[in-house]
């Protein structure tokens, strides 16, 4: 496809994401069944549509829009991530490369959908050129599927931060906030979803996060010790084996290139 081009350089990113890249997939939130159909349902996939899937990691949203559509490119910054997607795909429709989401190597209006899971939270700076850069590569007439994670209220935002800080650089959306930077790269919004994965394991996300042990047992302390109010909203539970059972929501929100 034309315009396929590589990521500038951006090592500290491109680290970070080999250390993910090994234990990625076996995080729940990342196959979890009902987020897939939900996200595949919002995207209205025909077999005429060539995709672009943002922050492709592994693969798996590519794959999963693979029998639907005709065409699909995944691109992310990470080669280790671009190399296990490769490893992974057995679809002939799908190709796979190395770019950054705000500087895109494709023609105007190359697409007719683009979806963007769980990826633009880490676009930590200009983060509004990689979704205006999303709306120039859509067809008019173009859907943009963009899935993120948020808390499940204001009130908790800050010890959210606290733990994520622990972690990795990010951006903290709200649903509101996802709306508005849609908005303001020219996209009209047309539907938002939301998807709770109940009882997500605390284990399951640490044991694969690549931390060192100092760090989880810090990000632990963090929910463990949180105020009454953390823990009903986001319904945590410790188990007798010393999991941290929580409720995490995800919104799915689409928008249109008019």
């Amino acid at each position: 496809m034309d315009g396929i081009g590589v990521v500038e350089d951006r090592s500290n990113e491109v680290k970070f994401w080999a250390m993910r890249a090994k234990g990625y997939n076996k995080l729940e939130w990342t196959t979890k069944n009902d987020y897939l159909r939900q996200f595949l349902d919002s995207g209205n996939f025909s077999q005429n549509d060539i995709v672009l899937d943002i922050g492709t990691g592994t693969g798996i949203i590519a794959h999963l829009i693979a029998p639907h559509v005709k065409k699909v490119v995944g691109i992310d910054i990470s080669p280790d991530m671009i190399a296990q997607a490769n490893g992974k795909s057995n679809f002939t429709n799908v190709e796979f490369a190395l770019n950054d989401a705000r500087s895109l190597q494709f023609k105007d209006g190359t697409f007719d959908k683009i979806t963007a899971r769980m990826a633009f939270h880490h676009i930590t700076t200009d983060t509004l050129k990689a979704m205006k850069e999303c709306y120039r590569v859509l067809k008019r007439g173009g859907m943009m599927v963009f899935s993120e994670g948020n808390p499940p209220d204001r009130a908790v935002q800050q010890r959210y931060e606290e733990i994520f800080k622990l972690k990795e650089d990010r951006i903290t959306f709200f649903e509101d906030d996802m709306r508005t930077l849609m908005e303001q790269a020219g996209f009209k919004v047309v539907n938002s979803s939301t998807y709770v994965q109940e009882q997500a394991s605390l284990n399951n996300w640490l044991r694969n996060s690549g931390l060192p042990q100092e760090t989880i047992e810090k990000i632990r302390i963090l929910h463990t010790e949180a105020d009454d109010h953390f823990k009903e909203a986001y319904s945590l539970k410790i188990t007798e084996d010393n999991d941290v059972l929580m409720n995490w929501k995800f919104v799915i929100m689409t928008g249109v290139k008019e």
